[in-house]
This record gives structure tokens, sequence and C-alpha cells, in this order.
């Protein structure tokens, strides 16, 4: 595991996380640790890796927006802030998700890599490809029933508006202990993930609360790392 670094987020973040903390649960401690996973794994370029990846794999993003931060901090110096379900339409690999401008919606893959929310930039951080075990227990082809079936959940949920009442309550439960996590029709990123798996029967591990974060979802036994997805 590793070893939660205050220091290697910046100075405005640490301030805030210091300046909320008064409101602390006595006893509280922020999650120390996280999932190392992501440390050491081979870079691929995606024009190699892109025919490998299979329908339902799970697309991490580690990001350096202030956003992304935020989130990495308060789930203990995590190395992922976001995650996706990844797809193949014809010949096009896309990514469902649930994001901040938009909620749920469907992007292509490549867009992280070439030209991220229209900036003719990349995606400023680290994207890592997993796959889910429990999907894929064998060498199975790109398609199979119980895929199919949560790729079905995922479309049934387009359009549902992002979660921003649970990026404070994240924030508060994070910074403080306290809070109190409502299920809703509203979805962070990873909820919208842990919503297609429960769907289909399958449950990702949360806080003991029912709120969960991509870094719950990184570090349950079940997700594989694949490799870290660069650009050609």
């Amino acid at each position: 595991m590793n070893t939660f670094n205050p220091n290697e987020f910046p100075a405005w973040l640490r301030y805030l996380a210091a300046a909320v903390s008064i409101f602390k649960k006595p006893g509280y401690q922020l999650k120390a640790d996280n999932t190392d996973k992501f440390d050491t794994l081979a870079k691929e370029p995606y024009s190699q890796l892109r025919r490998n990846i299979m329908n339902g794999d799970l697309l991490f993003c580690g990001g350096n927006y202030a956003f992304s931060k935020v989130i990495r901090y308060f789930s203990g110096g995590s190395r992922v802030s976001h995650i996706g379900i990844v797809y193949w339409w014809n010949s096009r690999l896309m990514l469902l998700e649930s994001v901040e401008s938009d909620g749920v919606r469907i992007v292509p893959v490549s867009q992280y890599l070439e030209n991220y929310e229209n900036s003719n930039r990349p995606y400023d951080g680290r994207i890592y490809l997993a796959r889910d075990t429990r999907l894929y227990r064998t060498n199975q082809s790109v398609r199979n029933p119980q895929v199919d079936a949560l790729l079905n959940q995922a479309a049934s949920l387009l359009n549902k508006n992002f979660g921003f009442w649970d990026v404070v309550v994240f924030f508060w439960k994070g910074a403080t202990g306290r809070g109190t996590y409502q299920v809703n029709d509203y979805f962070l990123c990873s909820e919208f993930v842990a919503k297609c798996f429960d769907l289909i029967g399958l449950q990702c591990p949360d806080d003991g609360s029912g709120f969960i974060t991509p870094e719950h979802i990184a570090g349950a036994p079940e997700v594989n790392a694949i490799c870290e997805i660069v650009r050609d």
C-alpha cells in the first residue's frame, strides 16, 4: 500500500484541509493509505494497446486538475481521481463516464489522449487500464452476456446528472469524518460505475456507509491493473 504524504499536494489544498479540520469528529483520521496497483505498471502506447481492450474494461485517471487533486487528497492520496467503463462501438473505442460538465455521457477514449474536453490538449494526468476479473474469469471473447448486461445498464443511465451534492458530502466526510450519504439519482463517476455493476448483481466496495470513490473500486481485489496508457 502507498502511505499518504500530504506534501505531495499543493499548499492551497493542505490549508483547506487544515481549516476544515476544526470540525473533525473526535478520533477521526483521514485514510492513511491506498492501493499501489498502478505504481509499477508498464506503459503501453494507445495504438498498440487498443486492440486488446475488451468491453467492460475500466479506465482510471489520475488527474492534475484542481478538482482531481481534491478527490485524490481526500481519498488518502490516491493515484486515481476518475473512472469509466470502456466498450467498443463498431471500430471506435468509447468511454461511459459521469463528469461534472455533462453528467453521464459517452466520449471516444481517444479524446483523453488527443483532445480532452475539446481543449486541443491531452488529459492532464495519468491514464490506466484495468479489468474486473468477475466479468472475464477466463479468456472469453470480447462479447459475453454478463458484459452485455453491464453495458445495457450503463446505457439506461445516460444523461443522468452529475452528483454535485455528493461532492460536498465526499469533501466533508473526507475532511471531518462527519456526514451521511443518501442514495440518490445523481452520480459521481465512481457511483455511476458501481451502480452499473450493482444492477447486474456485482458489488463494488465502499466506505461502509454506501459512499464510493474511484480509490475504493481500484483497490478491490477483483480489479486487475493492466497497464498505463500513453500517447504514441
